[in-house]
């Protein structure tokens, strides 16, 4: 049988005949092997988001294959942990990296209904138009699941994490990096011990704090790192958390129990400058907020947090933290589908009661006369960026957290 043509091959079964047909196969499998390379290309457009939540097919000369992966696989270190990093080479000569997680854990998942989330957010900010006219848009890279324990996470060159600027500013000046952890923790060391009251903790907290902030950590590492570390960064804006997904209490409900709602510490607010915290940072999340919670969005967005609630709470139930009891898990073998239904509609609409909390609401002409003094549209995210600086609140973070940078 001519297996490259599907013909047979003319002979007989005579022993001086097997020659020529090992020679025949021989030459078969030759030209196959010289076939599949051109035959069996990867297409490298899936590596797009903005692909695969677009309805429009791609045109065929402008689908770009996977050519080669690259020679050079550096160890880079992100989140605590060391990664391999791979070099996609498209056929058009442009290249992809991507670092390989193993050894997951459960909050991998979490990870990938999180980013899934923020692709709609995406297209409601580009329907609003106050986030339309100010390109609010969130960062969501390109997560490949390989197989159940690893995966493939976008990467890109121009990314730095704030480690990164932190530990070269360490090595700049001939300084050990872990030296504000150490110190904030020998100062703590008479709270631990239980010689001062729990009053007096905070106190003492904020005093270590301060004395960090003086003679440890400047507050002006970033202006020192704007040509070094930021430049190619500083074209893009794109900024990415990783690790980012909801806190649950015993009861699968959403609690915030840190002072502290979000990062916007010293070096951060002297980058960005006074007026770009009260002016740019507070009107896009402001803009941002208006566009989710808007009549047109509300209940598009109610939809998507409750499937994604869903997801997260049955999740949620299989990686419960250590010593809560069994009773209290939220699961399907533990709880009836009304209370479970009953948890999701109840985060949800806790979620969207936060966003409407920061979110410019519409007053008519005689509430705001009834006001005194008038208030603010921007008072929610104002109240948030007021708790985000308050040294009080950042010295009562977790000192790993280097409330201080």
């Amino acid at each position: 049988m001519d297996i490259a043509n599907g013909n047979k091959i003319s002979g007989n079964s005579s022993v001086g005949v097997h020659g020529s047909l090992y020679a025949d196969l021989k030459d078969i499998l030759e030209t196959w092997r010289q076939k599949i390379p051109n035959e069996w290309d990867i297409d490298i457009i899936v590596l797009s988001p903005d692909l695969w939540s677009s309805p429009q097919e791609v045109a065929p000369d402008h689908t770009v294959k996977l050519d080669r992966v690259a020679a050079d696989i550096p160890i880079v270190r992100r989140h605590g942990s060391s990664f391999r990093r791979l070099t996609l080479i498209g056929s058009d000569g442009s290249q992809r990296h991507f670092i390989v997680q193993t050894s997951l854990t459960p909050n991998a998942t979490s990870d990938e209904r999180i980013l899934q989330l923020f692709r709609v957010m995406n297209r409601m900010f580009d329907k609003h138009k106050e986030s339309r006219r100010r390109h609010i848009c969130i960062h969501t890279p390109i997560i490949i699941p390989v197989w159940s324990q690893v995966r493939m996470v976008e990467d890109d060159l121009i990314f730095n994490t704030f480690l990164e600027v932190y530990e070269n500013h360490c090595a700049r000046n001939d300084r050990e990096a872990e030296l504000p952890i150490t110190f904030f923790k020998e100062q703590l060391n008479q709270a631990i011990s239980g010689q001062i009251s729990p009053d007096a903790v905070v106190d003492l907290r904020l005093q270590a704090y301060n004395e960090i902030t003086k003679s440890f950590v400047t507050e002006s590492i970033f202006s020192h790192f704007t040509s070094f570390m930021l430049q190619i960064a500083k074209n893009t804006g794109k900024i990415f958390q990783t690790d980012f997904h909801p806190a649950y209490d015993a009861n699968g409900m959403i609690e915030f129990n840190e002072p502290v709602p979000f990062r916007l510490t010293r070096n951060l607010q002297a980058f960005f400058s006074h007026f770009g915290v009260e002016g740019l940072v507070v009107f896009a999340m402001c803009a941002a907020a208006q566009a989710v919670v808007s009549p047109k969005q509300s209940q598009l967005l109610w939809y998507h947090l409750a499937m994604f609630f869903r997801d997260e709470l049955l999740s949620w139930s299989w990686r419960r933290p250590l010593g809560m009891p069994l009773a209290t898990a939220v699961g399907a073998g533990n709880l009836n589908p009304v209370d479970f239904k009953q948890k999701v509609t109840t985060n949800v609409e806790n979620v969207i009661g936060r966003i409407n909390g920061i979110a410019p609401q519409y007053i008519s002409e005689e509430e705001e006369n009834g006001m005194d003094p008038p208030q603010s549209v921007q008072r929610g995210v104002a109240e948030l960026v007021e708790a985000a600086l308050t040294p009080r609140n950042l010295c009562m973070m977790d000192p790993t957290w280097h409330p201080w940078f």
